[in-house]
């Protein structure tokens, strides 16, 4: 078992949970988020099955708190294919921080057209129409103001920590060796 990655994929949780709570406690503006972000840079950084179980960890305990409708399924598996889709990314490629943080607006798109269409379904509030729709995807412009923002903000930021992390913490004074998308130092057993 690879205890490096295993431990860094816990801490992520453990943040994205804290984090979760925090900006929605404290800053409380609708959608200001970094669970996108660390769903994508799971799938940078940790990769395989981590990409999938870090954005689902931190909803589920997040959620323990917050509590949560059926809008879940589309909630959750949107932040899992965005983590998914952070695994074609690779650190070290040419202008690689323009390229993820522009997959970070992608995802919010992402998320913005997934969610809402799961809100129009199940919510009640508009008509079953074409129109019910565009109303459902109209009246939710102003959380995808904020999730942009969010994300422009905290796919650099994470971005920078993580490397620091990986590439002077998990690595310091060790023999590194390459592991899918994580770079750890060489565990002896």
């Amino acid at each position: 078992m690879d205890y490096k990655k295993l431990f860094f994929t816990i801490l992520i949780i453990i943040f994205g949970v804290i984090f979760r709570i925090f900006l929605n406690e404290t800053i409380a503006i609708p959608n200001f988020e970094a669970v996108t972000a660390l769903s994508l840079l799971s799938g940078v950084f940790v990769g395989g099955v981590y990409s999938i179980l870090i954005p689902l960890s931190i909803m589920f305990f997040s959620d323990l708190y917050f509590g949560n409708t059926f809008i879940y399924l589309f909630t959750w598996s949107a932040f899992v294919l965005i983590g998914i889709s952070g695994n074609i990314f690779k650190r070290d490629s040419k202008h690689y921080l323009l390229k993820i943080t522009g997959s970070g607006v992608l995802s919010v798109l992402f998320f913005y057209l997934w969610t809402n269409l799961g809100w129009w379904l199940i919510s009640g509030m508009y008509p079953m129409s074409f129109s019910g729709l565009i109303q459902c995807y109209i009246a939710a412009l102003a959380f995808l103001k904020n999730q942009l923002i969010s994300v422009i903000l905290f796919v650099p930021g994470f971005n920078v920590i993580f490397s620091f992390l990986i590439d002077k913490v998990f690595s310091s004074s060790q023999k590194v060796k390459k592991h899918g998308t994580f770079i750890l130092p060489e565990i002896n057993h």
